[in-house]
């Protein structure tokens, strides 16, 4: 699984921050900003779902259980570089921007989405590469999250039916 959406993040000009557990958080516009980063990243989740899709065909053939994935991505600064302290220090993307993605990835489950965006991601990847981008996408109802004053708007793109599993 690591293989194939790690494959898709760097096929789309992405960088790998860290594997946590089943999850893989991935950055788009680091170490240096580009003029696509969103548009990347909405295509990096399109091409993680499609990967998936296919490799579930072939698990399904042998008869083995499918494998469901949640995205989440927002756009927005972020601090780079060395985090943490004497003993232990880790490169890596850190702040709101980060959090708020994590908690757009958690929501896709109650959400029945396969994808989450955030509004000024989406905002953002249409000025960078038109409206297309969002194909597939649907507005959702503002989400209240964690330590945010205001509730955030979003993109979802629903998850297929014909993918869902038992978890």
């Amino acid at each position: 699984c690591h293989g194939r959406l790690g494959k898709a993040v760097f096929d789309h000009g992405g960088t790998i921050d860290k594997y946590i557990g089943d999850a893989i958080m991935a950055t788009f516009g680091t170490p240096r900003a580009g003029d696509r980063d969103a548009a990347n990243a909405v295509d990096c989740a399109h091409a993680m779902a499609a990967a998936i899709a296919a490799w579930n065909g072939e698990r399904a053939a042998r008869g083995l259980p499918l494998v469901e994935i949640g995205i989440g991505l927002h756009y927005g600064p972020a601090v780079l570089g060395d985090i943490g302290g004497e003993g232990r220090l880790e490169y890596t993307v850190i702040g709101d921007t980060v959090n708020v993605a994590s908690r757009l990835d958690g929501a896709t489950r109650a959400l029945g989405a396969e994808i989450v965006i955030s509004d000024a991601l989406a905002r953002r990847a249409c000025a960078e590469d038109g409206d297309a981008v969002l194909d597939g996408f649907v507005a959702g109802e503002p989400q209240t999250l964690r330590n945010r004053a205001a509730p955030l708007d979003i993109w979802i793109r629903p998850r297929p039916q014909d993918r869902l599993t038992e978890a």
